[in-house]
């Protein structure tokens, strides 16, 4: 691979641009398709048995092999832990504040969702500038988590609507970003927001959960849909802001590491995330 050497420090891409197709061309990296042929080549071999690596990269290892395009130089003063976090869910949730939404200073925001990326969302919201911040999320941990983050409020799902009454006059946030991945806050966060507001889906959900609109309020709310993957912008831009932005002690990534635990308990790292409990865990070897 052109650029890299022996020793080299990397990030692992799990979407991998290929730099040539009309999405490149474009400068939007991160809708490029030809990073899914990694995941339909097996990376790894275990008693004479193919394997596949998890979306091409199965990084749950001691050693990956992984395609070429998917190790992005990492510079030397960013430590491995710093650039875990940029391999995808910081760089997800930042830059869906700042490359998808392009949120404005002295806007309003709600975040719908407060785990990893929701967090990233809520710092990016910060950095661009955002003077009211909202972070919706049940776990109690997390909405303190939120707050330390730059968040202005934190409420639990019910006092969603509540909140939004008080905080916008009952007009609604400029910007919602939902972080979860379920229909049902998708359509929580379109009725957070204003008449021709943004509202920003982060979360990654199933195939078969719809979310349902009518073509009156469509038309009339004016209020625009903006899907956001992968940071919502050439991945290798989204990388290079991400680093910038933690040089100038604009955003804390070392403060979201709340666990580390050994690769063999990397069972009890999947745990923490699904109860709560850390908002990312490390995996040392």
């Amino acid at each position: 691979m052109r650029g890299l050497a022996v020793g080299d420090h990397v990030v692992v891409c799990w979407m991998p641009p290929c730099g040539i197709c009309p999405s490149c061309l474009r400068g939007a990296g991160n809708l490029c398709l030809a990073g899914f042929a990694n995941m339909g080549t097996p990376n790894y071999r275990y008693d004479g048995a193919d394997l596949f690596g998890f979306s091409g990269t199965g990084t749950f290892a001691e050693e990956s092999v992984v395609a070429a395009g998917c190790a992005v130089k990492l510079p030397q003063d960013v430590p491995f832990e710093i650039g875990a976090l940029i391999g995808c869910g910081v760089t997800t949730g930042v830059g869906a504040a700042i490359h998808t939404a392009k949120v404005e200073p002295g806007s309003s925001v709600v975040v719908i969702g407060c785990g990893g990326v929701g967090i990233a969302a809520i710092q990016g919201a910060r950095v661009a500038g955002a003077a009211q911040i909202l972070a919706v999320d049940p776990v109690a941990g997390r909405r303190e988590w939120a707050l330390r983050f730059g968040a202005t409020e934190a409420v639990t799902p019910e006092g969603l609507t509540e909140a939004r009454q008080r905080l916008t006059a009952g007009e609604g946030f400029d910007y919602a970003f939902e972080v979860v991945g379920r229909s049902a806050t998708v359509r929580a966060a379109y009725d957070a927001t204003r008449r021709g507001g943004a509202v920003v889906v982060v979360g990654a959900g199933a195939m078969d959960d719809l979310v349902q609109f009518n073509m009156f309020e469509l038309f009339f709310n004016e209020k625009r849909i903006l899907p956001s993957l992968y940071g919502g912008t050439d991945v290798l831009r989204g990388y290079r802001t991400i680093i910038d932005l933690w040089r100038a002690g604009r955003l804390d990534l070392a403060g979201l590491i709340t666990h580390h635990v050994r690769l063999e308990a990397v069972n009890d790292a999947i745990a923490q995330m699904r109860s709560g409990e850390a908002l990312r865990t490390v995996i040392d070897l």
